[in-house]
């Protein structure tokens, strides 16, 4: 069977596609390598179900974590795995800002003394997730964590279109070897917590959906899943930095939860610091 991506609906659509991922290297990076693009192009027909691409999702429930030395853990997500709102993560960007970064990535890497990249965009969604696999994979991963689906309920995609998405993503990263775990925006208590005129009350219904389809796919690939990262910062005045960003001190109680909700996978997988 195809495979067909909401990224990707014809061929103009690929030939956007692509031109975006070339765009999103760096200036400086002079030279792309074979190898890059050759997994880019193959990336790229995976997603858009590209003509002559056999692409079987065939489900397998996943592994334990195979760690090599010089391997890393990948954070793919949205501004909460960025950090906005915490520290120097505040617009406009402060070039000489020092603070320390308590993004969750960062002190997930403290608190195991392994290298985790943090592949946060403010603003991402599920289909720009898709897009920026081939710069996930070149950080050669044994584990991916993602967060995404927050800017998809805003920006009204569809649940099945966003689940599509997904299923891709980790798709791309099992046949890579990867592990991969989930991390969910939303939950029952967020809605009970949520003030009566944010604008997360004309939402509720989609936002369940959301953590309800991250929950289902959890299930069906056999991944761990950190079931609500927002957890005791939820609209907590003293740990929120806007209507949805935590602060500083937000995102080290993120981090805690990430670890709560990772602890027996983490522990199964001697991914703590020895």
């Amino acid at each position: 069977m195809r495979f067909y991506s909401p990224a990707c609906r014809d061929r103009e659509d690929y030939r956007r596609a692509h031109r975006r991922i070339l765009r999103s290297y760096r200036a400086d990076e002079k030279i792309v390598s074979v190898k890059r693009v050759v997994l880019l192009i193959a990336l790229l027909c995976a997603a858009c179900g590209y003509e002559g691409a056999d692409n079987p999702l065939a489900v397998e429930r996943q592994g334990a974590v195979q760690w090599r030395e010089g391997q890393t853990i990948v954070a793919l997500g949205t501004s909460l795995t960025f950090g906005f709102g915490a520290d120097c993560k505040v617009f406009p960007f402060d070039r000489d800002c020092a603070l320390p970064d308590s993004s969750y990535p960062a002190t997930l890497a403290a608190r195991l003394k392994l290298p985790v990249v943090n592949l946060g965009v403010p603003g991402a969604t599920t289909r720009d997730g898709l897009l920026r696999m081939i710069e996930a994979l070149t950080h050669d991963p044994a584990l991916a964590l993602i967060e995404l689906g927050a800017n998809d309920l805003f920006q009204e995609v569809l649940v099945a279109d966003a689940r599509a998405n997904l299923v891709m993503i980790i798709d791309r990263f099992h046949r890579a070897g990867v592990a991969v775990a989930l991390l969910s925006f939303s939950h029952p208590d967020m809605i009970d917590h949520t003030p009566p005129d944010h604008r997360l009350q004309d939402k509720k219904a989609e936002a369940l959906a959301y953590h309800q389809m991250l929950l289902a796919l959890a299930d069906e690939f056999g991944l761990p899943i950190v079931e609500y990262i927002f957890e005791d910062i939820w609209w907590k005045e003293e740990l929120m930095f806007d209507s949805v960003h935590p602060n500083g001190r937000g995102y080290l109680l993120m981090e805690e939860n990430v670890v709560r909700g990772l602890h027996s996978f983490l522990a199964a997988n001697d991914l703590y610091a020895q």
